[in-house]
Parts: C-alpha cells; structure tokens; sequence
C-alpha cells in the first residue's frame, strides 16, 4: 500500500522515471539545424520546469541540481530509466539543466503558436496512454452508458490566475477629434503616457470570477481519476481565448481527448457552464452523456419559448413537451402528458387553478448509443412510466427535434441523460470537486496564487508541468503496486546515489 503523501524526493524520483516525461519530451525536441547542439536532450529541461512546480521556483532547481550528489542521483536515475524502458533517448549531460536552459525552451519553443499547437496535439495521447496503464478510460472496462463507471469518466473546470504584475492603471482619454484612448497616468507625476511605466502583462483580460470582474488570464483542463489517492490523470490544458468562452474552450478542449480516448469514456461531468448548445455538441460529436449542474429556473415570465410548471415543492421551473404517452386498456385509452423540466422527464396535469403541475417523474432506464452514417452519434433513452394500470416504457431522445430550428437546444438543456437528482449522477458528480483541487493545488506551487510567467502561453506551459507531475506522481503509485523494488528505492535520498555505479 503507498504512502498518503510522498516527500519531495520521491516527487523528483516520480518526475525523473515518469514515462510521459520521456515521451513528452522527445516529440517536444526542438529541431536542431546548425550550431552546437545542447547538452541536454529536451526531457531533462522539460523535467526542470516540471520540478520547479515541486520546488516552486525555477532558480531553486537550479541551485539544488547545482550540488554534486544531487545532479548525480538525478542523472543515474534517468539513465537507469531509459535503459529499463529501451527508450532510444540520448542521455543526459554531464552538467545540469540551468534557469536559462528551461527559459529559452519555454519562451522560444513551447509558449509559441507552433510550440503549443505541438503539445495540444501530443499531451492528450500521451496521458491518455498514461491512464489506460494505471486503469483509466479503459474501452473494455466496467460500466455501460446507462451505468457509467467512475474510471471512465472524464470531469473539467475553469480557473482564473491572476497575472504576475498589477494591471496597471488606466485612464480613457478623448481625442481631439471625437475618438478615444487609452493612456496611463504615471504614478509619481500624475503624466497620461501612451504606455504603461512599468512591466505589465499585455495579455490580460476582464474575467469575471465570483469576486466580481477582474483582469486576469482564463485555463480549462479535463482529468479522469481512480478512486485512490494519486490516480489522476491530467488529460488536457487549454486557454480560455475570451471572457464567457469557457464553455466552447471546453468542448474544444474535449475534442482533442476524444480523438485519444474514444469509447473509453462514458460520461463527461463539468459545472453549470455547459448549456444545451455545449451538451448536445459533445453528445452529437464525441458520443458521450452529460452530467453537469442543471440551471435553478425563477418563477417569472416565459423566457425562450418555454413554459412555465409546478413541482412538487412549489417552485415552478421551465419545461418543454414531450407530447402525450397513450397505452389501451381493456375498456379505454389512458393517456399521460409528458414534459422535461430541470433535466428530468415528468407527466404533468392541469391543478384546480388551470395551471401546468408535476405529478409524478418518470424512472430512467436504458441508454442507447448508435453512431450514424454521417458520424455523428445518437441517444435514445428509455423512461418507465408509473401508470395506476401498468408500467409503460417511453423513449426519448434528449438531442432536439427534428422539426426544431437551428440553434434551438432547448431540449438538450431541458432533458439530461443523467439529471442531477439520478442515483447514478449522485455517484457521480462529486468527482468533479476534484477538479476544483487540482486548480487549488496548482495555484500553490505559485508565489502568492500569482502566475510565475508574463503571458498567458507561458502561463499555459507553466500549468502543462504541474499537469506532468499529476500525471507523474500518478504513474509513480502504479508502479509502487506493481514492481516490489520502487518503493525501497523511493527512500533514499540523493545522498544515498552518490555512486555513479550504485544503480547501475
């Protein structure tokens, strides 16, 4: 059984024989046409910036590789890995990796447009592979589409970082001639400057987080998770492009881990973001249910065309109909209106007032996936009906209609596959909780939750290498369980490797 926490040691030792380090590394090297080649490969600086989130800065890697003994552990457990792995990697140099290395791969390779469209590409196959090793996303796994399996659940968040610098302060000015600018006032003589006098982040953007707008840079990624400690997966890291663009940046995001993962996922989970427009895209495109928080709908007036219905508890909340269900009995024909409100499917009838009232919610049962010809997927789902006279079986298809017009997902914001109040969501939505601890525990490998980098594509790379070292310690765990040495040798210090033969 593992440790509930590892030390620092062992975090660097799951850092420095994480596959995905090594297979992220290689196709991350950069291209070398003239000049002198760089001592290291490109998975031991890369290795560098994932340690800084360890150690919380890049120049205490530095200084602490800088030590003899320590280099030498490092290096003599990379080359051991290399040769267990059969990996056809050059080795690492003879010196350490410095800041400046870590920097110059960062700012002039990884946090530029080809840079990140080549880890955008390369990350979700390769953390997908990372899961399927430890028992994650497994196509052939636990769990159907009517009852997902929380290992093949993928589950996302947004989080706001605020920037390095303070925005500075600014000012709108009116032109001479009717237009306006921007200036900003010196802060010792009051001067308007066309620039700002000090470093800023260019980059910023007005987000508007739960403490009100504020200037900042936007990140989304998508995880799956064990039930362990130490078993998530970081399958993916994006920017959001735009204030309100986290929802489409999200299915954007997913799109990539799709392509990876296939039918090894079921079910995806996110919050409240994810309206009908983002549910049935990843529903049409990428085959996989929903779960995500279903909007509370105030009493008030018809908005989009819905109506408005009682529930039980006296709120009223927003509905579609589904039409009316009708089944022969030996003397007559019984009938049932069915409507979708707040995510479920209901029979409604008319109270003494006249007024649209719940009077009973229809039991989910079966999922139903097919994939049609023009590739895209479609759900049905089967719904018992609790008539006095007999159970009725109902299905329905929560992707709209098709007389529906473009645009129109009322219905696949109004009828979920999986509404929150199912005992399979109530299973299932407290993983993503999850989500919002990852972001928590990245922003504390930063000084001050402030990010360590100007910009956002480097504040990207920089959440990339806290992503390798989830991934990382994940992988670490795995092999703890499986390979009886790892952990005997996850106790020893760098003092104890000071032997370039002793792991030889």
């Amino acid at each position: 059984m593992s440790r509930e926490h590892y030390n620092t040691w062992t975090r660097i030792r799951a850092v420095l024989t994480s596959p995905t380090v090594y297979e992220l590394g290689r196709v991350l090297e950069p291209e070398h046409l003239v000049g002198r080649r760089p001592e290291n490969p490109a998975y031991v600086v890369l290795a560098y910036g994932v340690m800084a989130r360890i150690l919380r800065s890049g120049i205490r890697v530095e200084l602490d590789l800088a030590e003899g003994h320590t280099w030498a552990a490092a290096r003599n457990l990379m080359i051991r890995t290399i040769a267990e792995r059969g990996l056809d990697l050059p080795p690492p140099g003879a010196r350490p990796p410095k800041w400046d290395h870590w920097r110059f791969l960062r700012n002039h390779h990884l946090a530029t447009e080809d840079g990140l469209g080549l880890l955008g590409r390369e990350f979700p196959p390769i953390a997908v592979a990372a899961a399927r090793r430890i028992g994650l996303l497994d196509p052939h796994g636990p769990g159907s589409l009517t009852h997902p399996d929380q290992t093949r659940v993928t589950y996302g968040d947004g989080t706001l970082v605020r920037p390095l610098y303070r925005p500075p302060a600014a000012v709108t000015v009116e032109n001479d001639d009717g237009t306006t600018s921007i200036a900003y006032p010196d802060p010792r003589t009051g001067q308007l400057l066309a620039a700002p006098p000090h470093r800023f982040d260019p980059d910023l953007q007005a987000h508007h987080g739960r403490a009100g707008p504020v200037l900042t840079h936007g990140y989304v990624c998508w995880h799956a998770r064990g039930p362990h400690p130490y078993e998530r997966i970081d399958l993916a890291a994006g920017h959001i492009p735009a204030p309100g663009a986290e929802a489409a940046t999200a299915v954007e995001l997913l799109r990539d881990v799709h392509r990876a993962a296939g039918t090894g996922i079921q079910l995806v989970v996110y919050d409240g973001a994810l309206r009908g427009t983002h549910i049935e895209t990843i529903m049409r495109n990428y085959g996989y249910a929903v779960l995500a928080k279903q909007h509370a709908d105030a009493a008030g007036d018809d908005r989009e065309g819905l109506s408005l219905v009682k529930t039980p508890n006296g709120h009223r909340a927003r509905s579609i109909p589904l039409g009316t269900i009708a089944h022969d009995l030996p003397n007559r024909t019984c009938r049932h209106h069915i409507a979708a409100a707040a995510g479920q499917v209901v029979e409604i009838d008319l109270d003494d007032s006249g007024d649209p009232v719940v009077v009973s919610t229809l039991s989910r049962s079966h999922v139903k996936r097919q994939r049609r010809r023009d590739g895209h997927y479609h759900f049905n789902v089967g719904y018992q009906l609790a008539c006095p006279y007999e159970t009725v079986t109902v299905w329905l298809s929560p992707h709209p209609d098709k007389n529906a017009a473009p645009g129109d997902h009322r219905r696949p914001e109004q009828l979920r596959i999986l509404p929150t109040g199912d005992p399979d969501a109530l299973r299932l939505a407290g993983i993503r909780s999850d989500a919002e601890s990852f972001h928590s525990n990245y922003k504390r490998t930063l000084i001050v939750n402030r990010a360590m980098s100007k910009g956002w594509q480097r504040g990207l790379i920089d959440l990339y290498c806290f992503t390798v070292l989830n991934n990382a310690l994940a992988e670490h765990r795995h092999a703890e369980q499986t390979q009886p040495n790892t952990r005997r040798l996850s106790a020893l210090g760098p003092t104890g490797l000071t032997s370039t033969n002793r792991l030889a």
